[in-house]
């Protein structure tokens, strides 16, 4: 028994190993990939050319006007500096309006062109493609379209009509907003295409119900409470079904914004979600929120809490997080949009420190108990403090400006 086991044993071992032997002759014997064909290349370089022309847009190499290129040659920039061209070729709004071109040149390349149809902006906008080639003439191409159906003003013939080439894509995602948003889609028309399509950037649209609209409320209810869905989603659809009837949807609406605030990846969500918490208010609310001021990764949702806070005079309930913001002892995080410090600042000063500043400045004139004036106090001599360490590390104590 051992023997015949042994043996069937080396059968199999033999057999697997010639066919890992065949396999590696087989790969051996594989010709190597082809590189792309020239002439395949040059062709398609062609195509988007002349889709680029069919837009309007124009190529920066053929202009024989001289242009702004900020010290870049064969890049147009604007008098403020912002770059024009999109990978060397001027969008068709600017070939039209500006005077990029010669009255001959003009003649000669048909300009002005006239406004294509719906359905060929449609297929020129070719998101997969781009996915997968990353090709920068496409990108031009794409974003041309997007532009054009806005500047326009091209009607779609029948609403959502743009999802039928809809990918999903953080680089255009919000170039499909501005299309949705601009056809004023209904939300009985957001709920039937979100039924066809399954895209949740719809859900940026939603609307509040009107009466008579059980279908429609009934479909914002199932969109709040689908966990396969993002918090920012759920919560476009919780914020109007809250608007719509305050007193039975508030706690659930309450409920969900504690739990889902923190977790929501999407920047300007949490920044809406925060504002929403401080309006609803009390203790557990704040909670959340007070955490986000010293936890949250965005420097920027911490600012648009401030600035709430700001606009709803609630700074004096939050001195505590304020004051670990002040002490500069708060999570670190990062922007996300960069503004810049602005003109108006002193050695030592940040953004943060004005920021905090006005607030403390703004709450102290209230008619506020002795402890929360102590706090106020306190916070605004920490500031004080952490700009004179900043002035000193620079080596310009006692400067000013």
């Amino acid at each position: 028994m051992i023997l015949k086991w042994i043996s069937a044993t080396l059968v199999l071992v033999c057999g697997l190993a010639g066919v890992c032997l065949e396999s590696v002759a087989a790969e051996k014997t594989q010709p190597e990939p082809a590189a792309p064909d020239i002439t395949d290349l040059r062709t398609q370089t062609e195509k988007y050319e002349a889709q680029l022309y069919e837009l309007g847009a124009f190529p920066v190499s053929k202009l024989t006007r001289p242009y702004f290129n900020n010290g870049r040659p064969g890049e147009v920039y604007a008098n403020k500096g912002r770059r024009v061209d999109v990978h060397g070729w001027l969008p068709p709004d600017r070939v039209r309006k500006g005077s990029y071109l010669t009255e001959s040149e003009k003649k000669r390349y048909e300009i002005p062109k006239a406004a294509l149809p719906f359905q060929r902006y449609l297929s020129l906008i070719d998101v997969e493609t781009y996915q997968q080639t990353k090709d920068p003439l496409l990108h031009s191409i794409i974003q041309f379209a997007f532009e054009e159906l806005r500047e326009r003003k091209v009607k779609s013939p029948s609403p959502g009509a743009i999802l039928s080439v809809y990918q999903p894509s953080q680089e255009w995602d919000h170039y499909f907003l501005w299309q949705l948003k601009s056809e004023a889609l209904s939300g009985p028309d957001v709920a039937r295409l979100y039924q066809r399509y399954r895209v949740p950037l719809l859900l940026r649209c939603l609307s509040l119900p009107e009466k008579g609209q059980e279908n429609y409320t009934r479909f914002l209810e199932q969109i709040s409470s689908d966990k396969g869905l993002h918090g920012g989603y759920r919560f476009e659809a919780y914020k109007q079904l809250y608007e719509w009837d305050q007193e039975q949807y508030r706690s659930g609406y309450q409920a969900f914004l504690i739990k889902q605030t923190e977790q929501t990846p999407d920047v300007l969500d949490r920044c809406f979600m925060n504002e929403a918490l401080l309006k609803l208010g009390g203790e557990d609310c704040f909670a959340v929120v007070r955490r986000g001021l010293i936890a949250d990764p965005i420097y920027d949702v911490r600012v648009s809490i401030l600035r709430d806070l700001k606009e709803l005079d609630l700074t004096h309930r939050f001195l505590d997080p304020i004051q670990v913001l002040a002490e500069e002892k708060a999570k670190e995080c990062r922007r996300v949009w960069f503004f810049g410090n602005g003109p108006g600042m002193d050695v030592g000063e940040t953004e943060m420190y004005h920021l905090l500043k006005g607030l403390l400045s703004a709450s102290s004139k209230r008619d506020l108990p002795e402890e929360t004036v102590q706090k106020i106090q306190h916070a605004r001599a920490t500031l004080e403090a952490k700009k004179q360490e900043r002035r000193d590390a620079s080596g310009l104590r006692g400067l000013g400006r």
